[in-house]
């Protein structure tokens, strides 16, 4: 992002530690802090530019702190009638709701894989239980338990803001190529350990009926969690019909290895094309 940016406008990277000391009141802010473990910093520097009246590229501290809490972001998505796995909430005391199998077991605010293993598919609800405590004890944070979808996945990239939408084209993900007794999931160990053996197609190979309603249910989860300038949703589909699995409000941004980069060359546009059109509004808002 720093090489796009440097090559019209004077930038600089600046820590989180920093940030109060050496950021002017005209300086334009592009949002890339990711905390760990409970860690809220993407929300956290989101309301400091907006307390400080920082203009800044990327969403408002309420879609960071909502995506960052897969249960609410479920919430908030059945409200707009878009469809979601279902889940309940293990909070260390009681489930709450109903268990329902096959499910897989997740930490409520961790993203990139991390606390879903080879062991997160469960088929029986004894079994389930005992992995949801055991898991809990290990993260010591609540766990979603949710009704585990076979179909294709998916993840969807859009940009823009308000009235100017773009729906990139979907990056389908295939796990068929992995090792036999690989999990075919997005666990922690397939995304570090098995990346250039899982199939990457974008566009997918779905028919244009069903693309079209991943464009339109991709919209709606934008507009759903007031997102603004890119995310990232995944999504599975089932007999044709697109469930949103979560948000990422922040989506990775390195041009080798991130899917949203992956996303625009089917659209015959490259990095730098990305980065600007994510830059678009506060740009044109600053008069530049």
């Amino acid at each position: 992002v720093y090489e796009v940016l440097h090559k019209f406008v004077d930038t600089q990277i600046v820590s989180t530690d920093d940030l109060t000391r050496s950021v002017l009141k005209d300086d334009i802010i592009f949002n890339l802090a990711i905390g760990k473990r409970n860690d809220f910093l993407q929300g956290d520097i989101a309301a400091f530019c907006q307390m400080s009246g920082n203009e800044y590229v990327g969403s408002p501290p309420y879609t960071h702190y909502l995506c960052l809490d897969k249960f609410a972001t479920k919430q908030i998505l059945k409200a707009y009638g878009i469809k979601t796995p279902q889940g309940i909430l293990y909070d260390g005391k009681t489930f709450r709701g109903k268990l329902s199998i096959p499910a897989i077991i997740k930490p409520v605010a961790e993203g990139s894989g991390i606390g879903i293993d080879d062991k997160s598919l469960c088929y029986d609800v004894d079994e389930l239980k005992e992995r949801v405590v055991d898991k809990f004890k290990k993260l010591n944070e609540p766990i979603l338990i949710e009704r585990f979808l076979d179909g294709p996945e998916i993840t969807v990239g859009v940009i823009g803001s308000e009235n100017n939408l773009m729906v990139l084209p979907e990056l389908e993900i295939d796990f068929s190529n992995l090792p036999e007794g690989i999990e075919r999931y997005y666990s922690q160990r397939v995304k570090e350990n098995f990346g250039s053996q899982t199939i990457y197609r974008c566009p997918s190979d779905f028919n244009e009926k069903v693309r079209d309603r991943i464009r339109k249910v991709a919209i709606k989860s934008f507009e759903a969690v007031k997102a603004r300038d890119y995310v990232r949703m995944d999504m599975r589909i089932v007999n044709e019909i697109p469930y949103v699995i979560e948000i990422n409000s922040m989506p990775g941004l390195d041009p080798l290895t991130s899917d949203l980069p992956k996303m625009v060359k089917p659209l015959n546009k490259d990095y730098e094309w990305l980065i600007k059109a994510i830059i678009k509004r506060v740009i044109e808002k600053e008069g530049g």
